[in-house]
């Protein structure tokens, strides 16, 4: 663990923990036994959560007919590991929301971009016609997780990162610069606190950087070509312009994309991320 990192997160007076839906979720799918209607119920049991569920549901699959307007109705109408996906990914962003007025803002653009890269990342894996693909939806909903963090807890350095970011250093080096990390290593540090997949982790860490994912660098490099197409469709982790960045060559090799197949996906994300714009 990087040494500043470490530093850092011991002055956050309580660690976030996972709120009570997100656990119950986490437990119900390591079970082999999960019924539909306890997922039903455990998201029903918080009103907000329900709300986002919904609201990115609607989002994410609103080409698939009329709207989803209850939770057993998205069951029904995406399927059930798309909702517990959604609903677990969801419930880990909102535990931030009790530290800011609402989704306006720095946070605003961090949700609204999280959850473009989430419905982009779907449309990469489906058109690479991957079967099991119910992580994805949570990885790119938590890529930017460490941003949170940042403007939660460290408001003051957030504010000397967008100052440099401003000023015309990329927004990682700005990171480096005044923490001696990024926001993906804090990310990665809060996914392992909280115990987390592997998998999530290791997206999180690395989708800037996927070809050192390691063993399985798939997920990161889907989640880094999300991040991409969204920040170029105007879905920025900031309200402050010039956040682009290039794509790794090797995540494309990786997932044996071509530029034509991302020029197609971003064509794709002009539509099936118009919703999160009114989010």
């Amino acid at each position: 663990m990087n040494e500043s990192l470490r530093i850092l997160t011991q002055r956050i007076p309580r660690l976030p923990t996972i709120p009570p839906v997100a656990d119950k979720i986490i437990q119900l799918v390591s079970s082999n036994s999960t019924l539909v209607n306890s997922i039903v119920e455990t998201i029903e049991k918080d009103p907000a959560i329900s709300a986002k569920v919904l609201s990115f549901s609607n989002a994410a699959f609103f080409r698939m007919g009329g709207p989803v307007t209850d939770i057993r109705d998205a069951v029904m109408k995406i399927g059930f590991d798309n909702v517990k996906s959604i609903a677990l990914g969801i419930s880990l962003l909102t535990i931030f929301k009790s530290n800011n007025n609402g989704d306006t803002g720095e946070y605003g653009c961090i949700i609204r971009h999280s959850i473009a890269v989430g419905i982009i990342a779907k449309c990469i894996v489906d058109m690479l016609e991957w079967r099991d693909h119910e992580e994805v939806f949570t990885s790119g909903l938590l890529h930017d997780i460490g941003m949170l963090v940042m403007y939660a807890f460290f408001r003051d350095m957030h504010e000397q990162i967008i100052e440099k970011f401003k000023k015309g250093t990329p927004f990682s080096e700005a990171e480096r610069e005044v923490c001696g990390f990024t926001h993906a290593d804090t990310g990665a540090w809060l996914a392992d606190k909280w115990k987390l997949p592997d998998s999530f982790c290791n997206a999180i860490r690395y989708h800037h950087t996927p070809a050192l994912a390691g063993c399985d660098p798939s997920l990161s490099s889907v989640v880094h070509l999300a991040d991409i197409i969204a920040v170029r469709k105007a879905f920025s982790p900031t309200s402050i312009s010039g956040y682009e960045y290039g794509i790794d060559n090797a995540a494309m090799k990786i997932l044996g994309i071509t530029e034509q197949k991302i020029a197609e996906v971003e064509r794709m994300a002009e539509e099936v991320t118009a919703p999160v714009r009114n989010m």
